[in-house]
């Protein structure tokens, strides 16, 4: 969400987290090449699995996955946006950040503005080049090809401690604010869905603009600290400069791509459009409620930014997701379709069913040449 019209910018406008990734350990493969499925769990499913006390069938996935993991056919990288969203959780945070990097056995995608700054910096030299804009995905978009690699009895991660609890509270207040600002707007608009699209990334492109100018207005005046603490958004553009000085290429090309279907069909912000508009056709249609009291609209939608950056920056890479249920709901939509679009199944508590058949599945349909690799590599699968 980027406007009232559009959608609020939630993470575009945060500042880097300059922390160092885990450290990987990777397998020597000795010839054996794999491709592990890759299930992204989101923050629902992590809260629900990290508590003492758990419903029966978030022990039994839990089982499940590890048994997967173990037989190298699943990864579950974590990304940054679980790490963000942890920071809000004071009492608990230590612990579920310790459970969600445990258990995801130290694969990491790259942070969310490292894929956004990757796609936009693919697409627009695809636009400078004449391409077609459809998106060329790439799994290292999002992810280092060692996530395939099979695994050592133990793996190594940096613990990321809490920083700037309150700093990172008032910025999400601040975005869940603005949200709440604009949902009575949203909820009486006539928009269309594909007016609603259009004004997706009309807001996304302008945000991108605007605050690359603020920061460069800022060191026009000699304030040296624009370089530091400026937007993630500030650098994407600056990336673009780069590239058009560096092809000697009108520099107004980059406004021409921001309004360019090139940008449009980046994976991110093309699934990013289509979930907040979908949300704000269905406040409309009375699909989903939109609560009288605010307090009570805070509570129910609060965490709708978090979800629809987990959903659009990663849904397109993985083999499935795993979602609340109204997140799983938007998803699977027609109108949003990502199973159709990206080739990734969609699953909630709703659909635990369904989730544990495409786990067993994986184990099911695992080939003999997989099993004799596994008891060659590992002792604990050969027969006594």
């Amino acid at each position: 969400m980027r406007g009232t019209g559009g959608t609020l910018n939630v993470v575009g406008t945060e500042r880097r987290d300059r922390g160092h990734p885990p450290m990987e350990i990777a397998k020597e493969m000795l010839g054996i090449e794999t491709r592990k499925k890759i299930l992204y769990l989101d923050q629902f499913f992590f809260s629900l699995a990290s508590k003492e006390r758990r419903h029966d069938w978030v022990d039994d996935a839990l089982a499940i996955i590890t048994e997967l993991l173990d037989l190298q056919l699943l990864a579950i990288p974590y990304s940054s946006n679980h790490v963000a969203e942890a920071d809000l959780y004071k009492n608990h945070r230590d612990a579920l950040v310790t459970f969600i990097q445990r258990f995801s056995r130290a694969h990491q995608f790259e942070s969310y503005y490292r894929v956004e700054e990757t796609q936009i910096l693919k697409a627009f030299q695809a636009f400078l080049a004449g391409k077609p804009p459809q998106y060329v995905k790439e799994e290292r978009d999002v992810i280092s090809t060692s996530v395939h690699d099979w695994d050592e009895k133990y793996s190594v991660s940096v613990f990321t401690a809490e920083s700037g609890f309150d700093r990172k509270r008032a910025f999400k207040q601040h975005s869940v604010d603005a949200l709440l600002d604009v949902l009575d707007d949203w909820s009486n608009s006539s928009n269309t869905f594909e007016q609603d699209m259009e004004l997706e990334f009309h807001d996304a492109a302008q945000i991108f603009v605007d605050e690359y100018a603020k920061r460069a207005a800022r060191l026009s005046c000699g304030d040296l600290a624009a370089l530091i603490d400026s937007p993630i958004a500030a650098d994407v553009v600056e990336g673009l400069v780069i590239v058009a000085t560096d092809l000697r290429v009108d520099l107004r090309s980059i406004g021409a791509f921001f309004a360019s279907q090139h940008f449009k069909e980046i994976p991110s912000q093309q699934l990013s459009a289509r979930l907040y508009s979908n949300f704000k056709q269905r406040l409309r249609k009375k699909a989903i409620s939109l609560p009288a009291v605010r307090e009570e609209r805070e509570t129910k939608y609060s965490g709708l930014m978090f979800d629809v950056s987990h959903a659009s920056t990663y849904a397109p890479y993985c083999d499935a997701f795993f979602a609340d249920k109204a997140m799983a709901d938007l998803m699977k939509d027609d109108c949003v379709a990502v199973e159709k679009n990206y080739g990734c199944k969609v699953f909630s508590a709703a659909s635990r069913d369904e989730f544990f058949k495409w786990l067993t599945d994986l184990k099911a349909n695992m080939t003999p040449e997989h099993a004799v690799d596994l008891r060659q590599e590992y002792t604990r699968y050969r027969k006594p």
